[in-house]
C-alpha cells in the first residue's frame, strides 16, 4: 500500500467519524412531552455520551422511543411514571489515527414512581464508565440507590 493510499484511508476514516460525531446517526430525539423526572449530570472525557429510552410493554417487549444527547453538564429528562423502561446510556469513543471506534452500553429497567425524581450521575473517565441511579422522594428528602435490572428480570403480565 502506498502511503497515499494510506493517507487517503485516513482521510475517509476521519470524515466518517466527523459525520458519526455531527449525530448523524440516525437516532430519533426523544420527544419532550413529559413532566421533568431524572436529572442526569455526565462527565466524559474522550467519548459521547447518550441516553437511550424504551418502553416496556406488559409482554415486557421493548420499543424505541428515543434518543437524549448528554452533551452538556446537566439534562432534564422526562420518564413516564407508573410505566416500565429501559433506560440504556451509552458512551461511545472513536480514534482519528487508527480509525477504530467503540461503544459501552449500560441498561436498566426503571419504573419511575409519581411524585419522586431521579439522580442520575453518569461518567466515563480514563476508558472507565460509571453510572448511579437514585429515587429522590421529595416530600421526605430521603433518597436510595436504584439497583441495575436487567430486561430478562422482566415478568411478562
Amino acid at each position: 500500500m502506498t502511503l497515499q493510499e494510506l493517507m487517503k484511508r485516513r482521510l475517509y476514516a476521519m470524515l466518517l467519524a466527523a459525520g458519526l460525531l455531527a449525530g448523524c446517526s440516525g437516532a430519533k430525539t426523544y420527544p419532550d412531552a413529559f413532566p421533568k423526572n431524572m436529572h442526569v449530570r455526565t462527565e466524559t472525557s474522550k467519548a459521547r455520551a447518550e441516553l437511550h429510552i424504551h418502553r416496556v410493554d406488559a409482554n415486557c417487549l421493548t420499543e424505541y422511543q428515543g434518543t437524549v444527547q448528554l452533551d452538556k453538564p446537566s439534562v432534564e429528562v422526562g420518564i413516564p411514571a407508573g410505566r416500565q423502561s429501559l433506560v440504556a446510556f451509552t458512551f461511545s469513543s472513536s480514534s482519528f489515527l487508527t480509525g477504530s471506534s467503540s461503544s459501552v452500553r449500560y441498561d436498566t429497567l426503571l419504573t419511575p414512581r409519581v411524585g419522586y425524581t431521579y439522580d442520575v450521575k453518569v461518567s466515563y473517565l480514563d476508558n472507565i464508565y460509571n453510572v448511579t441511579v437514585r429515587e429522590v422522594d421529595p416530600r421526605r428528602s430521603s433518597n436510595r440507590e436504584i439497583e441495575r435490572k436487567s430486561l430478562r428480570t422482566c415478568v411478562p403480565s
